[in-house]
């Protein structure tokens, strides 16, 4: 009787290829027209940098801490009954980031370390899984749910365009659709367990339970209250005060930029960088953000001076701390088997 496994789907070569061939068409572009252009501007800008308050910067480091603690807040709320010492969940997470930043396939290198690390202080392995599924999709979820708010109030600045306009009204109809979905939700979960049911169906024999208990451990995740509201409030500050840190170099660098132009550029560029086009959006974020602020009015030298230290205190700071954060988890994990003798 032949086996009813199948052999994993794989994509078509020449579908790799063409997406291979369109990222470096794009990336090539960005680089021309967006970053190139603001090198011979950093260079004139360099000798603004002694300018530079410490108060300034120190308010900046504070804010980018209290982005990261409320990620791991986050994190904590979805392990659930998974009650790991918060001080092991902020390493890992920590980690996991600097790692996403330095190696190859960064984010799918980091899933895995950090799923070990978080496994190896206690936690469940399906409820790691369903927390990490939870966290890929609740994050951009509220960065998303952040830029539509943001586009509220900016249909009303005198520079928005139609664009803002539009992306309000599509952000609209999405909260009704959704609004609608949640008073059939009944019909929904239906629905959802028939696609599941569909789904296993199609898969390995061996790989079924496991499937089945994460996507349970999912719905049960997503259905407390208390990881709703851990949404609205940790998923939404963490992008909030990395935000904030923006705000906070174009304040130090002379330019008190009205907090709406900030999140319009800030939520474009990290929209931006979803598509995996550079590590961690190298060059993208950067110069999305840069061309949205001077957009706004916003001097050039002092928008680029801002999102590069904004960057270079988001993006690079974290990889040495995650290295340090490591390594102490190794050497605490070490010493778990000699506490429990």
């Amino acid at each position: 009787m032949p086996s009813k496994d199948r052999a994993p789907r794989t994509r078509p070569a020449w579908h790799r290829r063409l997406w291979s061939a369109v990222s470096l068409v794009i990336l090539f572009a960005v680089v021309e027209y967006v970053v190139l252009p603001k090198l011979a501007l950093a260079r004139e800008s360099l000798h603004r940098v002694s300018e530079l308050n410490l108060a300034w910067l120190i308010l900046a480091v504070a804010l980018e801490a209290g982005s990261l603690v409320c990620y791991s807040l986050f994190s904590r709320a979805l392990l659930g009954k998974d009650q790991l010492p918060f001080s092991w969940i902020l390493r890992s997470d920590l980690t996991g980031y600097g790692v996403s930043h330095v190696v190859p396939g960064g984010a799918a290198t980091a899933t895995a370390l950090r799923f070990r690390l978080l496994v190896m202080g206690g936690a469940q392995p399906t409820n790691v899984t369903a927390t990490v599924t939870a966290e890929a999709i609740g994050s951009p979820l509220a960065l998303v749910l952040l830029a539509w708010l943001t586009s509220i109030p900016a249909v009303f600045l005198r520079e928005a365009s139609t664009a803002y306009l539009i992306g309000f009204l599509i952000g609209l109809v999405v909260l009704i659709s959704a609004f609608l979905a949640d008073r059939g939700r009944s019909s929904i979960e239906h629905l959802a367990a028939r696609l599941l049911r569909a789904v296993l169906g199609r898969l390995p024999q061996r790989v079924r339970p496991w499937i089945s208990t994460v996507a349970r451990r999912l719905r049960d995740v997503v259905a407390d209250p208390e990881v709703r509201k851990a949404f609205l409030i940790w998923a939404t500050l963490n992008w909030l005060l990395d935000a904030a840190v923006l705000w906070t170099f174009l304040a130090a660098f002379g330019e008190r930029v009205h907090p709406i132009v900030v999140l319009i550029a800030y939520c474009a560029a990290n929209l931006a960088a979803v598509v995996p086009l550079t590590p961690g959006g190298i060059g993208v974020v950067e110069g999305i953000a840069v061309s949205s602020l001077i957009g706004f009015g916003v001097d050039g030298q002092a928008a680029l001076l801002a999102v590069l230290s904004w960057r270079l205190l988001q993006f690079w700071a974290p990889v040495p701390l995650a290295g340090l954060c490591y390594l102490s988890l190794r050497a605490q994990g070490a010493l778990m088997p000699a506490k429990q003798t």
